[in-house]
């Protein structure tokens, strides 16, 4: 039986006045005001309702008090054990949560799991932050026109495995699920194989395996995974989620040959693929060579161009905010999160005018799709690859309006030039090159080609032109208040606890980012409200 309580009439006395005038400001100028004067009566307390009846059942939390509780968890980055304790003697929480009565104060850890649970079930994560946000983004009155994206990574509860202990722990895993679900055909399994993957016990247990053996051993492993894949393939026990995990990680690691004497043997690293299976523990964790393991995190903000040198002392500025908070795999490029950002954002009334990226979102492609949705993104260009090299490029030579070249950096002009739909090809003289001091940098000095010929595309030749547009100092000027998301990110990750999380899996990730992120723009706004006084 569903239970909610009127948070939205007012009291005809004070149910706070025992707190005394000092107390009661502090409140109110931090989160609990925040929370209890903009966030409470907004919560989406109608879609969780749903799972509850009316007449019939035991009674249920107060669904206000239950949702913020979860709300206020990630904003301290709290256990479930702390929770309990918060709710049940912590006036702060009190007054966020409006706790008037009892019955509302007292709450196990289980109520917590069980609500959590919901909220994850029925997407009502992200409902929350969108919500949320967008009230606070209205009564404070932020300005949206002008924002700011970046990404980072957050690393889950998972430690890190070799590939011999991917196959382990993804075989023990499905045989604990056997035993628990379907005790008569885990009775079937090989004594062999219980002893070394559950019992984990004796002479040849993987456990004792010394990493100089590792490599030798993989194969062992994988004959195993092998044998209980074609046992267990067509019975009962594939319908279990971790029989499809072990066979994909077999499938990703393995690959079974026409040889007698080794029917299965193991992918060399190369051919297993990126977006490869990193720890049975976290099937949706990716590995990215630059970044690690774990998920990607998207984050934009909200930011105004101001010094702070013309500010009222009287007026202090408003908060950024973030508007739009995403994650997906760590195997993900920026620019594909590039347009759901937009479609997020202007889904809800929040779209910007201008938005500021790293290099990672400067690809004419993502131009073009800010573009199509009246979005200037002010974002540099990628350096070209011949430049990390030492190699001269395009933006070294002297181009007209049409992309020829009229001179290369020596200054010589060259023989012929020609412009096609797809590619302008550019001869220059041997006779001259030969003797050119940047003979051994100049893109046209291929190896093995008779004469010095150079081709390039028409997006090469934009590509320069916003190369060259990049250094000047107009862009600079509007691209210097990118660098404030970076610190958005880090306060994110290290204040709001994102750094390494306590769960696991997409879902759970994505629960924990978005109410963390409304958690950070609880803060900012406390902070605001201080200010002001």
């Amino acid at each position: 039986m569903r239970i909610l309580r009127d948070h939205q009439s007012g009291d005809l006395f004070d149910p706070w006045e025992y707190l005394g005038p000092q107390r009661r400001k502090l409140l109110e100028q931090s989160w609990a005001g925040v929370f209890c004067d903009y966030r409470l009566k907004h919560l989406p307390v109608k879609d969780l309702a749903a799972a509850f009846r009316e007449d019939f059942g035991r009674p249920s939390k107060d669904l206000y008090v239950a949702l913020g509780a979860l709300i206020l968890q990630q904003l301290h980055d709290l256990t479930d054990e702390q929770v309990v304790e918060a709710v049940a003697f912590n006036i702060a929480w009190h007054y966020a949560l409006d706790i008037r009565h009892e019955p509302d104060a007292s709450m196990c850890e289980r109520t917590l799991r069980n609500y959590r649970r919901r909220i994850i079930e029925l997407g009502l994560d992200e409902a929350l932050f969108r919500t949320l946000t967008d009230q606070l983004v209205k009564r404070v009155g932020v300005d949206t026109s002008k924002q700011r994206l970046d990404s980072t990574t957050v690393r889950t509860a998972i430690r890190g495995l070799t590939r011999l202990g991917i196959l382990v722990e993804a075989a023990s895993k499905f045989l604990r699920e056997l035993r628990r679900k379907q005790p008569a055909l885990y009775a079937q399994v090989a004594a062999e194989i219980v002893r070394k993957y559950v019992e984990r016990e004796g002479d040849g247990c993987f456990a004792d395996t010394r990493p100089s053996e590792s490599k030798r051993r993989l194969p062992e492993a994988a004959q195993d995974v092998c044998a209980l894949v074609q046992q267990f393939r067509l019975g009962a026990a594939a319908e279990l989620e971790s029989f499809a995990l072990l066979q994909r990680i077999f499938d990703e690691q393995c690959e079974v040959v026409d040889d007698a004497s080794a029917p299965v043997v193991v992918r060399p690293p190369r051919k297993s693929g990126c977006d490869a299976v990193v720890s049975p523990a976290d099937p949706d964790a990716r590995y990215n060579k630059h970044r690690g393991t774990g998920y990607q995190v998207q984050v934009m903000e909200t930011f105004a161009e101001d010094d702070g040198e013309e500010q009222d002392e009287t007026a202090p500025r408003k908060p950024d905010l973030i508007t739009h908070v995403a994650v997906n795999p760590l195997t993900q490029h920026d620019q594909d999160a590039l347009a759901p950002a937009f479609d997020d954002v202007a889904q809800r009334g929040v779209k910007p005018d201008k938005v500021l990226a790293d290099s990672h979102y400067g690809s004419n492609e993502c131009l073009k799709q800010g573009r199509q949705r009246n979005v200037n993104v002010v974002s540099p260009s990628m350096p070209p690859k011949g430049k990390q090299q030492g190699k001269l490029t395009l933006e070294d030579f002297e181009l007209d309006d049409e992309g020829r070249v009229l001179r290369c950096p020596a200054g010589q002009t060259p023989v012929e030039t020609s412009v096609a739909d797809v590619r302008i090809q550019v001869l220059l003289g041997p006779a001259v090159c030969g003797c050119c001091p940047h003979k051994n940098r100049c893109p046209a000095a291929a190896v093995g080609r008779r004469e010095r010929r150079w081709q390039y595309t028409h997006d090469r030749v934009r590509q320069r032109a916003r190369r060259l547009k990049d250094a000047s100092e107009e862009f600079l000027q509007q691209y210097r208040w990118r660098a404030g998301v970076e610190a958005t990110v880090s306060r994110f990750k290290h204040q709001m606890g994102m750094a390494r999380l306590r769960v696991r899996g997409m879902a759970a990730v994505t629960y924990v980012a978005m109410l963390r992120a409304l958690g950070l723009n609880i803060r900012r706004v406390a902070a605001y409200r201080a200010a002001i006084g």
